[in-house]
């Protein structure tokens, strides 16, 4: 993958995820659960079979920032095809979908791992899908 399609996968995941808790923050329902998130997320985007590109999200303090590349300590990695994310966010996928059904690369649509500090971390991955789902 080439550098700019890189750029471009990426700001258009980086404008998807601000979105979506730009959203999420209008809603007073919601404060609590994106206040007390805590979290650093990896999130491998297969591009191809045996292409991930890999993003990261980090939350603390109800502040939420998206990076590229791997974290060396991290809670939770996620792999998706990004059009399986996108369904996803807007709900169309649940996350029961997304951990049965397959994906384009015949692998599940949301695979999952556990952190580096060797913790399997379900609470932050469904907390993760009460945030960045749109009501």
């Amino acid at each position: 993958m080439e550098e700019v399609e890189q750029n471009n996968l990426f700001t258009t995941f980086q404008q998807t995820i601000e979105s979506v808790i730009k959203e999420k923050k209008q809603n007073p329902k919601n404060e609590k659960l994106l206040n007390k998130f805590k979290a650093r997320v990896i999130i491998g985007l297969q591009i191809e079979e045996d292409y991930y590109f890999w993003v990261n999200l980090v939350a603390k303090d109800g502040e939420y920032s998206l990076g590229k590349g791997k974290l060396e300590e991290y809670d939770l990695e996620l792999k998706a095809a990004p059009e399986d994310l996108v369904f996803f966010v807007n709900g169309e996928n649940s996350v029961v979908n997304m951990v049965i059904k397959n994906n384009s690369f015949g692998y599940k649509k949301l695979r999952f791992s556990k952190g580096s500090t060797g913790k399997r971390n379900f609470g932050i991955l469904l907390k993760l899908s009460k945030i960045l789902v749109l009501d």
